[in-house]
């Protein structure tokens, strides 16, 4: 049945009617619960989704910017320059790797990852320089005797920028120094990336010196593409010109890790959308109500010759309206608290600290520790990182909307079964 300009006029008039008074009648708080209740889920939604994008962007980027790249080529061909020229190819640089030991100040030793870089790398990836903090010192390998540590490595044995480290290689070729006297290193700066994997277990020496200590062997292309998504046409294109070398993707280095991220994601938006269900089944209900109180209206309605699909869009724009206004006041309160939500968690501490120190002064006794949300002896993280996507945040405004539309739809297909002059003859 299509619909007429004039008869949405009427359906438009119509429902704003009702919705006035349900918003101001006896169905005000039932009507009132929705729109909070479609708020509270788009709220809730978007900020979930921002932060686990924080989370889980800030992660990948970290493995694959610093650690993994996007492909990584073994072999004598293709080399950085051949690869550099090929369409979709952001960066690309020869590294060395072997696992190392470290020893640090009063002989406290780590495992380490020793990879040796180009000298000049942050110039040349955009996306490493971004990625590697500084904490202390430089970023500085021109010397073959200099070399950079994670900040949690160095803390781990218990060196600053300016000390003396020594090396002991345990993997590499016949001709791999073993002896920590033939590899002494000067440090020249502390990084951080915000991954502790990363952190506490990597050691950057220059180019030289990591084919001395690895003998020359696991010699490795690192290339960073335009797209990470593009990964596997790339590798498809690369062996069709290289068969022999041996070319791997960042899903294969990190797939348990990045799995679990995408799995943990998941599930927090399907325990989310719980949300959204109990509300539309609380709106399908109000609605199936509000249907049979106002069965006389729309006896009336229809004995004046409205259809009954008609007198049906009254309560489906109800929905709307509902489900409308709920995603506006869920979409500006989320958006608000994704961006000021490390100012939320300092407001709760600042209260919590208050609230505990007027305790402990009513009741003479001295104040305990001060409470912190995420205290950094638990959680390597300096703030709450959030990453807002607009697909994902168009996506959820228009679920919440068609989640009350949705509802009002299935509860007021019973008034297609009414029968007016029953309804009537009794009033």
């Amino acid at each position: 049945m299509r619909l007429r300009l004039a008869d949405a006029r009427w359906i438009s008039f119509t429902a704003r009617r009702f919705g006035s008074v349900d918003y101001k009648g006896r169905s005000a708080v039932t009507s009132l619960l929705s729109v909070l209740g479609i708020g509270f889920g788009v709220m809730t939604l978007i900020v979930i989704l921002s932060v686990m994008n924080g989370f889980q962007m800030g992660y990948i980027e970290s493995i694959l910017e610093f650690s993994s790249a996007h492909v990584q080529v073994e072999g004598a061909d293709p080399g950085p320059i051949e690869i550099i020229g090929l369409p979709g190819v952001r960066t690309a640089y020869q590294y060395s790797e072997t696992q190392a030991l470290i020893r640090g100040r009063y002989s406290r030793e780590s495992g380490v990852l020793l990879r040796g870089i180009p000298e000049d790398l942050p110039s040349i990836d955009a996306g490493f320089k971004n990625k590697v903090e500084m904490q202390t010192g430089s970023f500085s390998l021109e010397s073959p005797s200099s070399i950079l540590l994670g900040y949690e490595l160095a803390r781990l044995i218990s060196v600053r920028t300016g000390d003396r480290v020594s090396l002991v290689a345990v993997a590499g070729g016949a001709d791999t120094d073993l002896f920590p006297e033939n590899a002494e290193f000067i440090v020249r700066g502390l990084f951080k990336t915000g991954y502790y994997e990363i952190d506490s277990s990597f050691a950057l020496v220059s180019q030289e010196a990591g084919l001395l200590l690895g003998g020359g062997s696991n010699i490795k292309t690192a290339v960073k593409l335009n797209s990470l998504e593009r990964d596997s046409a790339f590798i498809r294109e690369l062996s069709s010109m290289y068969p022999g070398a041996k070319i791997r993707s960042w899903r294969d280095y990190n797939r348990a890790f990045f799995n679990a991220l995408r799995i943990e994601k998941n599930m927090l938006l399907f325990l989310t959308v719980l949300i959204f269900l109990v509300v539309t089944v609380n709106i399908y209900n109000a609605m199936r109500r509000s249907v049979y109180e106002r069965r006389e209206e729309i006896s009336v309605l229809t004995a004046m010759g409205a259809a009954p699909k008609h007198v049906q869009y009254v309560f489906v724009f109800n929905g709307l309206g509902i489900g409308l206004a709920g995603s506006v006041i869920g979409l500006l309160s989320g958006l608000l608290v994704s961006v000021r939500i490390n100012d939320f968690f300092s407001f709760a501490e600042t209260a919590v600290n208050g609230i505990q120190t007027f305790v402990s002064a009513l009741l003479l006794s001295a104040p305990g520790s001060s409470f912190t949300l995420f205290s950094p002896d638990y959680f390597y993280m300096d703030e709450i990182p959030v990453r807002i996507l607009f697909p994902e945040v168009v996506f959820v405004f228009l679920f919440g909307v068609f989640s009350a539309s949705c509802a009002a739809w299935l509860a007021s297909r019973a008034i297609t079964r009414l029968k007016p002059a029953e309804v009537l003859r009794y009033e």
